[in-house]
């Protein structure tokens, strides 16, 4: 692993454990009670908010890991979980689809954690140096 950028990583993993704990929070009280019974922009909610901690993730394996694979790592744990829910539901249409819906945020976290990665490695952050006083030139 790489050194730790002590702010930039720090914040990244802070956002991380706050966003996946209100996600986790949020599944349990959807799901708490079955059949789902909660409203349509609730079901939006939960479709969509994991985007944020799988990005958080994926930013930081990026930063982090120097194997090219451990960049892979959150994609494959999606396909594995991804392939026993629709070895769970016989494979069928409707297991696709889901799989296709709940999947879609986190695979667009990946992606867009994979562009600012890039974009960071092409043109890094330049610091603003501070003017020094005209006493101390």
């Amino acid at each position: 692993m790489k050194p730790v950028r002590r702010r930039s990583d720090a914040l990244l993993v802070r956002i991380l454990v706050v966003s996946l704990v209100i996600y986790l929070v949020f599944f349990a009280f959807c799901f708490g009670t079955l059949p789902l019974e909660c409203p349509p922009w609730q079901q939006g909610v939960l479709l969509s908010v994991h985007l944020v901690p799988m990005f958080c993730l994926q930013l930081l394996l990026c930063r982090r890991a120097r194997a090219v694979w451990r960049v892979l790592v959150p994609l494959a744990v999606l396909a594995a979980a991804g392939t026993a829910f629709l070895a769970a539901a016989d494979w069928s249409v409707v297991g696709w689809v889901l799989f296709l819906y709940w999947c879609t945020a986190p695979v667009l976290g990946c992606v867009l954690a994979w562009v600012v990665w890039v974009m960071g490695e092409i043109r890094p952050v330049r610091r603003r140096r501070r003017p020094t006083p005209a006493r101390y030139r």
